[in-house]
């Protein structure tokens, strides 16, 4: 792309933030809007970024080349005055489809496990020596952001489904790390989602590469007719390359890859939970070793990876009590979150501190959500928050106490419901201890229950 003046549309949020900084960094003349000035867009300003704090027709003028926007950003005054102008407009996956496509693109794409993929794997190539560029979905504390701005032509990025965003986004390679029902507010059912992941893959010439998480079957399924080169790995022994774990305690799981008989790589320990870590570390390991990168850079990562922003995030309150903050807003992510709680803290008083988000997942989900919560003491649970695409029949389906029932009924457990995160540290305060693990979970601002245990 030639160097352009490039409007941001919620430059502050985490879809943008990252490219925009890119963009300064490789040389663009950068302006945005946004509702909120926060550490973000203070940074962005730092780097020579103009930022507008509230919305209005003026904030766009004839020497602006491209607007670029989100997907959940319906109308503004920025788009209309745009399109009055003639100046050219896309959506945020199409502008980094436009950046990248002179790259070697890796894509990480899949319903779970996307953005904690996509730092594995980004990391790992630095470590390896490969200073690729990464457009990540979550903050990673090794580069102090979403993105890094890498000096090879290698891309690593999230690509996902919704909105078929990922049509824009076809990797050279590409990571497949699940495949299950969701967002549901843009597909009309499961079948549809799934025919949208299989026309992704369909995409992938034969000259590409498909790693895959071969025990999911809605993973087979997609990539089935795929004309690209596919590898399978995961725990079933009729996957191309097979995991064995040897150790999965409370100071992290140890695990060896195989292809057949030939140990790939073996006896790597990592220190984040979850069978899905592993799984995450061996979708990466396996794509390396399909590409021809030395793997050295993945068990350098493995020995101090600690996970990415919000992203079974733990802290210790100063009154000794371990604090967990997790974006998981899906039923599955959700247990999986509380098998990895367990695997760290076997003995300790689970509490789950839940902010339902978004009512149509909420109503597609509610028996899911209900069972989601077995392996927890007691639960914590909020009203549900809107989402932007939540319609008024949405909002009156379903209600908290529909989701405070189903957990009772499903995973019988104790439930209560309070509203206010300064209500809900009040609570937890006089109830728990050092022997005491507290969740926060949700897409929301949830985590500031765990902010109050810090002060």
């Amino acid at each position: 792309m030639k160097k352009q003046k490039i409007f941001f549309i919620g430059i502050g949020g985490k879809g943008l933030n990252g490219i925009a900084k890119i963009c300064l960094q490789k040389g663009y003349d950068v302006y945005g809007v946004d509702k909120v000035k926060k550490r973000e867009t203070i940074s962005l300003e730092k780097d020579g970024a103009k930022i507008f704090y509230r919305h209005s027709s003026k904030n766009i003028g004839k020497e602006i080349d491209l607007v670029v926007y989100s997907s959940l950003v319906k109308n503004c005054p920025e788009i209309k005055t745009a399109k009055k102008l003639g100046i050219k407009i896309m959506k945020r996956a199409e502008f980094l489809g436009e950046l990248t496509k002179d790259d070697y693109r890796i894509c990480v794409s899949g319903s779970h496990g996307k953005s904690t993929t996509t730092a594995i794997l980004g990391l790992s190539l630095i470590n390896s020596g490969i200073d690729a560029t990464i457009y990540g979905g979550a903050y990673a504390k090794e580069f102090d952001g979403y993105n890094h701005l890498g000096k090879t032509n290698y891309s690593v990025l999230e690509s996902c489904e919704f909105d078929r965003s990922f049509f824009n986004l076809v990797g050279r390679a590409t990571i497949l790390t699940s495949v299950e029902k969701g967002h549901l507010e843009y597909y009309k059912d499961e079948n549809e989602m799934k025919e949208a992941f299989s026309d992704y893959f369909h995409m992938h010439n034969s000259d590409s590469l498909i790693v895959a998480n071969g025990d999911d079957l809605n993973v087979r399924l997609v990539t089935f007719q795929s004309q690209a080169r596919k590898k399978y790995f995961g725990f079933n022994q009729q996957n191309d390359f097979v995991i064995k774990v040897h150790q999965q305690d409370e100071n992290g799981s140890v695990f060896s890859i195989y292809e057949g008989s030939n140990l790939i790589l073996g006896n790597i320990k990592i220190y984040i939970p979850g069978e899905y870590n592993i799984k995450n570390f061996v979708a990466v390991a396996v794509m390396m070793y399909e590409l021809g990168f030395p793997l050295g850079g993945i068990l350098e990562t493995a020995k101090t990876f600690s996970g990415v922003g919000r992203r079974f995030e733990t802290h210790k309150a100063r009154t000794g009590q371990i604090l967990i903050d997790d974006f998981a807003h899906h039923p599955s992510q959700v247990k999986s979150l509380f098998d990895g709680v367990r695997q760290f803290y076997p003995d300790k008083k689970v509490y789950a501190v839940f902010e339902p988000r978004q009512y149509n997942l909420i109503k597609n989900f509610l028996r899911e959500y209900g069972k989601a919560f077995e392996k927890v003491d007691e639960v914590i649970i909020t009203d549900i928050l809107p989402a932007l695409n939540d319609g008024q029949q949405d909002i009156s389906s379903v209600n908290a106490k529909d989701v405070e029932n189903s957990i009772k009924v499903y995973s019988k457990k104790p439930v209560i419901k309070i509203n206010g995160y300064n209500n809900i540290y009040k609570y937890l305060k006089h109830r728990t201890d050092q022997d005491s693990v507290i969740t926060t979970i949700g897409t929301g601002d949830i985590y500031k229950v765990r902010d109050k245990f810090l002060v």
